[in-house]
């Protein structure tokens, strides 16, 4: 495994570590094994977040049953709470579920402007951060976002160490000037989204693109011991793109489009609990991996389907990508009830 410097924190991370959004999904058992795999070759650096369901408990096992070689893992993770007492209850509840008493690098996830503004103010997140810092509990302070206009000003302020973004062949447009300000402030710059939320169908490609660009780690989601094994051998490779790579990466981002679900999970709060994600994920199934039948049975057994849809537009409100949901959504349907024929 390659390892890079996490900006000016003093840390050493795997190019590759482990977003610990999917293993959320699955049994704790299959979660340790994957965990556990991930650890086994070299990866020691894993994200999660107090929005991520049982992840940050699960990670928080899969270190206690891994033994005194977890000492060697880098835990971050990130609260969506702004103000001080909340971001305190959340720090204490973190380090609760991760089975330690150091978090080494806690993130402000996913601001917008007036959220920035009431983490920074009087009363707000950073204090509790820093409080927690000062005693121990925490080693640095990172920024985590999906929104480029809100990480810059973020980042000038100087009191972030690390950012984590999206960064891929699809959203390196949106994201490209966040890396030299990070680089000129020296910040250690984690990825998200490398592979799109897995859309990208060719992992290590995708992945080499990343690892192009001067940042500390990408950070691929992965439920499976297999996943894990063919992320980490772009890990222990030479970042070596071709025009060829380059090429193919091009031709998917361009049959992908820019209206398409990265399934990062902010419009789960739906008022009939429609899960949106997964609704883009069969039709993604039915549109371009050639298992229509599969989709829409998968689709009919939802307990919620589109046809409840409340039209209320919170899912496009709270959309970091700002796609036209309800449209999509309505879209998507059809093609999985059958109703486009």
């Amino acid at each position: 495994m390659n390892y890079r410097s996490l900006g000016q924190t003093g840390l050493r991370v795997s190019v590759i570590g482990f977003g610990g959004v999917p293993i959320n999904r699955v049994c704790p058992e299959l979660a340790l094994k994957t965990l556990h795999r991930a650890f086994d070759l070299g990866v020691n650096f894993i994200d999660t977040a107090r929005s991520y369901g049982d992840s940050e408990e699960k990670i928080g096992l899969g270190l206690e049953q891994y033994g005194t070689a977890a000492t060697k893992i880098i835990l971050a993770t990130k609260s969506m709470v702004r103000d001080a007492r909340g971001m305190a209850e959340d720090i204490e509840t973190s380090l609760k579920m991760l089975r330690t008493d150091h978090i080494h690098l806690y993130q402000v996830h996913d601001p917008d402007p007036s959220g920035l503004d009431t983490v920074l103010g009087p009363g707000g997140a950073m204090e509790a951060l820093r409080e927690a810092r000062d005693a121990g509990k925490i080693g640095h302070i990172g920024v985590s976002g999906h929104r480029p206009q809100v990480l810059i000003p973020a980042m000038e302020t100087g009191l972030f160490e690390t950012v984590q973004m999206p960064l891929n062949i699809i959203d390196y447009p949106l994201f490209k000037d966040n890396i030299p300000v990070a680089t000129r402030r020296d910040m250690g710059i984690i990825v998200m989204k490398p592979l799109c939320g897995g859309l990208l169908k060719s992992p290590p490609r995708a992945l080499r693109f990343v690892l192009s660009n001067p940042v500390s780690t990408a950070i691929p989601g992965m439920d499976s011991p297999e996943q894990v094994e063919e992320n980490v051998a772009s890990g222990r490779e030479e970042i070596d793109l071709s025009e060829v790579d380059i090429a193919h990466l091009e031709a998917e981002a361009e049959e992908l489009g820019k209206e398409f679900c990265r399934r990062c999970g902010y419009c789960k709060d739906c008022p009939v609990n429609l899960d949106i994600p997964e609704v883009f994920r069969f039709d993604r199934y039915y549109t371009s991996y050639f298992a229509k039948d599969w989709a829409q049975e998968q689709y009919a057994d939802l307990d919620v389907t589109v046809e409840a849809c409340l039209d209320c537009g919170g899912c496009e409100e709270s959309c970091p990508y700002q796609l036209p949901v309800r449209r999509k959504l309505r879209e998507a349907h059809d093609r999985l009830s059958g109703d486009d024929t």
